[in-house]
């Protein structure tokens, strides 16, 4: 009877996964990888690979069923007379804190048996501390993973990256052109931070054991022409300790998220190969000494001081693209970028405000998985609290209706019940969020991609929502229970079945 009805229940929650989450979050997360990827469209209903839809909804029912077999079996080994009896109530014992006699001493009477009872019923203990704190987790996720995400515009954007407008020059450019560039820039343009580069596009691997002779990653490789204006218009620093990384003519710097890709430190070597344009990898690749690792969040570039680039290219480069700081005025950019377009040579003019203004409107899709997130975590903390403070009325019918015959309000036999709920969705809130730290890490590390780094950090305030929404689902569950209380029916409940 009772393998039927978990069957059941088991059944038709896997049949509604199946049917509308497949449906549901392959959808987000598509949407969210469109950050980056050029993702095909699919037309609604999307495929379902039945193979692993079958095995997952045989997994969660395949759990519920074994559970509810050792529960009903342990059951089943009583003798019948004993399972007509209501269940004995689990004998009180001395708990750690009765011996300290400071503490103890000060508590209330309903405070001691409060902490008598968390500790009597240790298997609820742990039930409720493990699912409020998986709930507290997912909330951690949640709001940590919106904060990693958006914190690659606020932490690439201002303080790494200074300027912001990039005027790239065709290959074909000359020494004259990049000239002419740069003094309308200083003049009529009104530019500021002016810093000339050479961007090469190259594709990079490691040479360490564990690097596959076919991994390779797309790369930008700068080369300042001036490597302390350099140090003007991009910020090297180490994430973790935020000293500076030194840089100079000699120097060769990797940016992180390029650097963990092939557990490179300073002194490994980096491989640089030249691309066609196709972008496949040519020549037999150029070997250079990583002097650092530096602080980056868009893009795997590498530093190359114009020391250091002789044993790539003999050849001095034009330094054909300019870094500099255009005011934001009025018309003024407008202006400027419609002059710039006219001269000969230049290519590409980019401004950091329309790169901004386009990542956060692609990195809103962030809020629907967020959303996701808080949703499962709401039905986790409902339905662990509900079913574990709803076996708990359930438990103690007759201590529940003892206290109602002693004369103790309303008020004061919800507080007597809710209180131990509370103290143990706090216990889980704190273990959830231990957790969640670990957890958001994972996925962070796990849901990156080549291209990126997100944010390694988890902002204060998201702590304090997710720790506060947690109490505020335990709150509503124990708003639902109240009328449970309400309804317990003293003479009913107080009658002897012996």
């Amino acid at each position: 009877r009772y393998l039927l009805y978990a069957l059941v229940a088991a059944g038709v929650g896997a049949t509604l996964g199946v049917i509308i989450l497949s449906q549901l979050l392959p959808y987000i997360i598509m949407s969210a990888y469109s950050i980056i990827y050029a993702v095909p469209p699919l037309d609604l209903p999307l495929p379902v690979d039945w193979g692993v839809a079958l095995s997952a909804a045989g997994l969660g029912v395949g759990v519920t069923l074994l559970t509810t077999w050792v529960t009903v079996y342990s059951s089943l080994r009583e003798p019948p007379a004993t399972l007509m009896l209501p269940r004995a109530p689990k004998a009180g014992r001395r708990i750690l804190l009765e011996r300290v006699t400071p503490i103890w001493r000060r508590l209330s009477f309903s405070w001691k048996v409060t902490a008598r009872n968390l500790f009597r019923y240790k298997r609820r203990l742990l039930m409720t501390v493990i699912g409020i704190s998986g709930c507290a987790s997912l909330l951690l996720v949640g709001f940590g993973l919106h904060d990693s995400i958006w914190d690659i515009i606020d932490l690439q954007y201002g303080p790494i990256i200074h300027y912001d407008t990039i005027v790239g020059l065709s290959d074909a450019s000359t020494e004259l052109d990049v000239s002419a560039v740069t003094d309308y820039l200083g003049s009529a343009g009104g530019a500021s931070d002016i810093v000339r580069v050479q961007r090469e596009s190259m594709q990079a691997t490691g040479t360490g054991p564990s690097t596959s002779a076919t991994s390779m990653t797309h790369v930008t490789v700068i080369v300042p022409q001036d490597s302390l204006q350099a140090q003007e218009a991009v910020t090297f620093r180490d994430r973790t300790t935020g000293a500076a990384v030194a840089f100079d003519d000699d120097a060769v710097l990797v940016t992180e998220k390029l650097a963990s890709l092939y557990g490179i430190r300073a002194g490994d070597q980096l491989m640089l190969f030249d691309q066609d344009d196709a972008g496949n990898a040519t020549g037999t690749g150029h070997a250079l000494t990583v002097t650092g690792v530096t602080e980056n969040y868009v893009a795997n570039l590498v530093y190359v001081g114009r020391g250091a680039w002789r044993s790539v290219s003999p050849v001095t480069p034009v330094f054909s693209t300019i870094f500099c700081n255009v005011p934001d005025a009025g018309d003024v950019r407008a202006t400027v970028s419609a002059r710039l377009h006219d001269m000969a040579g230049v290519s590409t003019v980019t401004f950091s405000d329309e790169v901004i203004n386009q990542y956060r409107h692609v990195l809103s899709v962030v809020d629907m998985v967020v959303v996701v997130l808080i949703v499962s975590a709401a039905a986790l903390a409902f339905i662990v609290l509900y079913n574990l403070t709803n076996i708990n009325v359930e438990e103690r019918l007759r201590e529940i209706a003892a206290l109602k015959v002693l004369g103790f309000t309303k008020r004061e036999v919800y507080a007597y019940i809710f209180r131990e709920i509370m103290l143990l969705a706090l216990m889980g809130d704190v273990a959830g969020m231990l957790l969640g730290i670990w957890l958001e890490r994972f996925v962070i590390t796990t849901a990156e991609v080549d291209y990126v780094m997100f944010g390694r950090s988890i902002h204060a305030l998201s702590f304090v929502y997710a720790f506060a929404l947690t109490l505020a689902f335990s709150a509503l569950v124990m708003l639902v229970m109240r009328r449970k209380l309400d309804r317990v029916d003293m003479v009913e409940s107080l009658k002897s079945v012996d």
